[in-house]
């Protein structure tokens, strides 16, 4: 294998200036016809928009079924980031309403599409709308309505989200009117009724005080009942020891009238009569008086059982009756407590329905493209064409030639140093 120096190299392009040179000249003049007279001019102008994202703001409420948040989900506007509003600047519709306005009747939309580039600038909320066409006044008027009818196309959007919203919202709040009106009905219905839940909550509260004034006297009574006990017991015990009667021994002549009656009858002098003694028994007042007073207290001691068994009697119905009245009025209750809960949670539907009605209403008149995207910057007519680039073709033609002259150079130095060698036979 032969080896090549950088000698045979410079000397083989030194050889071949000459047609380097023509190759390269002969790429330069192509590239200058083709840049002055066959490559089509494009002019190119760009509207810069500002998106200013609509965003709604939650409220934070305690809603532990989650019925307003489940509403106002049915009402909020699409969040939609600067990347969602730069992919539909080149929607059909968009597409289809330039072709309209521009007259391009024989135009495909793709071929529209193809003269709108669209590009977000980092970290902004920047779009930036580029159409290139061949006359310039075009490129302009396409850039405007591009920005112009994205605009509207926005609010459109918006408004048919808003419209479907309200339409559903309605439906769903005039269902939940008459869901609210039958569970009223039914509620009045049930509290209508006798023996409902207030009326066995008054009755179970009267029959607890009485209960509570019959056990607050069967305590008294225990208590008056202990101390008449301990005072008959005692009673008794006095009664026992206390006679019945009295006896008194006393001479006759201690009593003048009796003495008397006795001479008389008998004719007997005093001095016979001085050594007579009388006895005398009398009921005792004592014992009448403490045995008054047992009777009464027995009379009182039963009298204060037999109360007391009353009331024990009393106490006990009053108790069956308040166990009977609690069991019906916890049924009863858990009935309105489940009719009125339905009542409620209806009604928290129907006013989050209502109030996302009327947000919808709002948004559905409310003109979304204008307050969420800002032309800050209309397209110009363009004096100055972006394609082609003369000079960036010219550089790439001269390289070219460069490079291909020197190739086909290389080509022919191998062709003549690499004649076949005749074998004679």
């Amino acid at each position: 294998m032969e080896n090549i120096s950088l000698r045979d190299i410079i000397e083989t392009l030194f050889r071949g200036k000459w047609l380097i040179a023509a190759v390269t000249v002969i790429c330069m003049v192509i590239s200058i016809i083709s840049s002055f007279f066959i490559i089509e001019r494009k002019y190119e102008a760009q509207t810069m928009l500002m998106i200013s994202p609509v965003s709604t703001d939650e409220v934070n409420t305690s809603d532990v079924n989650g019925i307003k948040k489940l509403v106002g989900a049915l009402s909020e506007y699409p969040q939609m980031s600067v990347d969602t509003y730069r992919e539909q600047i080149k929607a059909p519709v968009i597409l289809d309403y330039i072709r309209d306005e521009m007259q391009f009747k024989d135009s495909d939309l793709n071929d529209i599409a193809n003269k709108i580039s669209v590009n977000a600038v980092k970290n902004t909320n920047l779009i930036t709308v580029t159409v290139k066409d061949a006359i310039p006044s075009n490129a302009a008027k396409i850039a405007n309505l591009v920005s112009n009818k994205f605009t509207s196309f926005v609010s459109e959007t918006n408004q048919k989200q808003a419209e479907s919203s309200a339409a559903f919202i309605k439906k769903q709040m005039e269902n939940e009117k008459t869901n609210l009106d039958k569970a009223l009905i039914e509620l009045k219905n049930f509290i209508s009724q006798p023996r409902g839940p207030e009326e066995l909550r008054q009755e179970l509260d009267s029959k607890l005080k009485q209960l509570t004034e019959f056990k607050t006297e069967i305590s008294q009574i225990e208590v008056e009942e202990s101390s008449t006990r301990s005072a008959l017991t005692r009673g008794k015990d006095i009664l026992s020891k206390t006679p019945q009667t009295l006896k008194t021994n006393k001479t006759l002549l201690s009593d003048a009238i009796l003495a008397d009656v006795i001479k008389d009858k008998t004719g007997a002098e005093t001095s016979d009569i001085a050594g007579l003694k009388l006895t005398d028994e009398q009921i005792n007042g004592i014992y009448t008086s403490l045995s008054t007073k047992v009777d009464e207290l027995d009379v009182h001691l039963s009298a204060l059982v037999a109360k007391k068994q009353s009331m024990e009697s009393e106490i006990a119905n009053r108790q069956k009756e308040i166990e009977v009245l609690q069991s019906e009025l916890a049924e009863k209750q858990q009935k309105f407590d489940i009719l009125n809960h339905d009542v409620e949670l209806i009604k928290q539907a129907y006013d989050a329905y209502q109030q996302k009605y009327k947000e919808a209403m709002i948004k559905q008149s409310a003109d979304i493209g204008k307050s969420s995207i800002v032309v800050i910057s209309e397209a110009v007519v363009p004096d100055i064409p972006v394609e082609p680039n003369k000079k960036l073709n010219l550089m790439i033609a001269t390289v070219f030639g460069l490079m291909f002259g020197a190739f086909v150079t290389f080509a022919l130095e191998y062709w003549n140093n690499s004649k076949p060698v005749k074998v004679n036979l």
